[in-house]
Protein backbone atom coordinates (compact mmCIF):
# COMPACT_ATOMS: atom_id res chain seq x y z
CA UNK A 1 0.00 0.00 0.00
CA UNK A 2 1.36 3.39 -1.00
CA UNK A 3 2.14 5.75 1.90
CA UNK A 4 3.60 8.72 -0.01
CA UNK A 5 5.74 9.89 -2.90
CA UNK A 6 8.10 12.85 -2.36
CA UNK A 7 9.09 15.57 -4.80
CA UNK A 8 11.11 18.76 -4.78
CA UNK A 9 9.19 21.97 -5.48
CA UNK A 10 10.18 25.56 -6.26
CA UNK A 11 7.08 27.01 -4.57
CA UNK A 12 5.38 24.99 -1.86
CA UNK A 13 2.39 27.34 -1.62
CA UNK A 14 1.67 27.12 -5.34
CA UNK A 15 1.97 23.34 -5.50
CA UNK A 16 -0.25 22.83 -2.42
CA UNK A 17 -2.89 25.16 -3.89
CA UNK A 18 -2.75 23.30 -7.24
CA UNK A 19 -3.29 19.84 -5.74
CA UNK A 20 -5.99 21.20 -3.40
CA UNK A 21 -7.84 22.52 -6.45
CA UNK A 22 -7.78 18.96 -7.83
CA UNK A 23 -9.41 17.61 -4.67
CA UNK A 24 -6.37 16.84 -2.50
CA UNK A 25 -6.40 17.77 1.19
CA UNK A 26 -3.39 19.61 2.62
CA UNK A 27 -2.40 17.78 5.79
CA UNK A 28 0.92 19.51 6.49
CA UNK A 29 2.58 22.80 5.62
CA UNK A 30 5.54 23.28 7.94
CA UNK A 31 9.25 23.93 8.23
CA UNK A 32 11.47 20.95 9.03
CA UNK A 33 14.27 20.94 11.62
CA UNK A 34 16.69 21.40 8.70
CA UNK A 35 14.87 24.58 7.67
CA UNK A 36 13.16 23.12 4.57
CA UNK A 37 9.52 23.81 3.83
CA UNK A 38 7.50 20.58 3.70
CA UNK A 39 3.94 19.99 2.59
CA UNK A 40 1.81 16.87 2.42
CA UNK A 41 -1.34 16.45 0.32
CA UNK A 42 -3.68 13.54 1.03
CA UNK A 43 -5.30 11.94 -1.99
CA UNK A 44 -8.69 10.33 -1.50
CA UNK A 45 -11.53 11.16 0.85
CA UNK A 46 -10.91 8.83 3.78
CA UNK A 47 -7.94 9.32 6.10
CA UNK A 48 -6.44 5.95 5.06
CA UNK A 49 -7.62 5.99 1.43
CA UNK A 50 -5.22 6.66 -1.39
CA UNK A 51 -1.76 7.91 -0.61
CA UNK A 52 -0.02 11.19 -0.17
CA UNK A 53 2.11 13.53 -2.22
CA UNK A 54 4.89 15.12 -0.17
CA UNK A 55 6.76 18.19 -1.36
CA UNK A 56 9.97 19.76 -0.11
CA UNK A 57 11.10 23.30 -0.89
CA UNK A 58 14.87 23.10 -0.38
CA UNK A 59 17.06 26.21 -0.95
CA UNK A 60 19.45 25.67 -3.86
CA UNK A 61 17.55 22.62 -5.16
CA UNK A 62 15.10 22.58 -8.06
CA UNK A 63 12.72 19.94 -9.36
CA UNK A 64 13.57 18.42 -12.74
CA UNK A 65 10.46 16.57 -13.94
CA UNK A 66 10.67 14.75 -17.25
CA UNK A 67 8.51 16.46 -19.90
CA UNK A 68 7.20 13.22 -21.46
CA UNK A 69 3.68 12.20 -20.46
CA UNK A 70 4.86 8.65 -19.65
CA UNK A 71 6.29 10.00 -16.37
CA UNK A 72 3.29 11.39 -14.54
CA UNK A 73 0.99 11.47 -11.53
CA UNK A 74 -2.54 10.18 -12.23
CA UNK A 75 -5.52 11.41 -10.21
CA UNK A 76 -9.25 10.76 -10.31
CA UNK A 77 -11.11 14.07 -10.19
CA UNK A 78 -14.81 14.89 -9.94
CA UNK A 79 -16.38 16.53 -13.00
CA UNK A 80 -13.32 16.72 -15.25
CA UNK A 81 -15.35 18.36 -18.02
CA UNK A 82 -16.06 21.34 -15.74
CA UNK A 83 -12.63 21.38 -14.07
CA UNK A 84 -10.52 21.46 -17.24
CA UNK A 85 -11.83 24.83 -18.57
CA UNK A 86 -11.36 26.33 -15.07
CA UNK A 87 -7.75 25.10 -14.95
CA UNK A 88 -7.10 26.43 -18.45
CA UNK A 89 -8.60 29.83 -17.52
CA UNK A 90 -6.29 29.92 -14.47
CA UNK A 91 -3.29 29.50 -16.77
CA UNK A 92 -2.61 25.82 -16.07
CA UNK A 93 -0.91 24.34 -19.16
CA UNK A 94 -2.94 21.53 -20.76
CA UNK A 95 -0.60 19.11 -22.52
CA UNK A 96 -3.20 16.56 -23.69
CA UNK A 97 -6.74 17.82 -24.14
CA UNK A 98 -9.88 15.99 -23.07
CA UNK A 99 -10.06 12.56 -24.68
CA UNK A 100 -11.13 9.03 -23.80
CA UNK A 101 -8.64 7.05 -21.73
CA UNK A 102 -7.78 3.47 -22.72
CA UNK A 103 -10.43 2.42 -20.15
CA UNK A 104 -13.08 4.71 -21.70
CA UNK A 105 -13.14 7.46 -19.05
CA UNK A 106 -12.57 11.13 -19.83
CA UNK A 107 -8.88 11.98 -19.45
CA UNK A 108 -6.61 15.01 -19.87
CA UNK A 109 -3.03 15.90 -18.94
CA UNK A 110 -1.94 19.18 -17.33
CA UNK A 111 1.28 20.49 -15.81
CA UNK A 112 1.60 21.23 -12.10
CA UNK A 113 3.46 24.41 -11.02
CA UNK A 114 6.83 22.60 -11.24
CA UNK A 115 6.14 21.20 -14.72
CA UNK A 116 5.19 17.66 -13.69
CA UNK A 117 2.73 15.89 -15.96
CA UNK A 118 -0.56 15.19 -14.15
CA UNK A 119 -3.11 12.87 -15.71
CA UNK A 120 -6.65 13.78 -14.72
CA UNK A 121 -9.22 10.99 -14.97
CA UNK A 122 -12.94 11.42 -14.53
CA UNK A 123 -14.31 9.58 -11.50
CA UNK A 124 -16.91 7.07 -12.27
Amino acid sequence: MLKHVSFLTRDLGAVLAFYSRLGGVVEKDLTTAEGFRRGVVRLGQAQEAGGRLQFFEVPGEAPAPHPHWAEHIALHVPDLRALLPDLRAAGVPVTRDLQPSPGGRDMAFVLDPDGRQVELLAEG
